[in-house]
């Protein structure tokens, strides 16, 4: 029977928070970076029109012009699943030039913990 191989840091399961959610596979340190995903960028008429869809719930924010309008981001990957948290254990950083969002554990996270990031000033029209 051939071993199973771990692919990856995190993996996608039912969440207590909403829905499905991210977890940790594997101990993770504070400070260790878990995965870069890399981003389908929107323009700013794509971008409005996500809002009135479910999506709209699953992208980030890259940036916004002088008038205030934003730039959203589909990422690919499992940091899709992520759930918020005030009190989030792991951080995002969003690269736009890269077209990239980085997840990092800004604390230690045990095997089965769930990974979750602070939406930040989006939290309260996302969740």
């Amino acid at each position: 029977m051939p071993k199973s191989a771990q692919v990856s840091s995190v993996e996608v399961k039912d969440s207590p928070f909403h829905g499905r959610g991210l977890f940790a596979a594997v101990a993770i340190g504070a400070g260790d970076v878990i995965a870069a995903y890399p981003l389908l960028i929107l323009s700013q008429e794509d971008t409005a029109t996500v809002r009135s869809t479910l999506l709209h719930h699953y992208v980030f924010y890259v940036d916004e012009n002088d008038a205030g309008d934003m730039r959203a981001a589909v990422a690919f990957g499992e940091i899709s699943m992520c759930n918020h948290s005030p009190k989030a254990n792991a951080d995002f950083t969003v690269d736009a030039a890269a077209q990239t969002v980085t997840l990092s554990a800004n604390q230690a996270i045990r095997p089965g913990d769930e990974v979750l990031i602070d939406y930040e000033e989006f939290a309260i029209e996302i969740i």
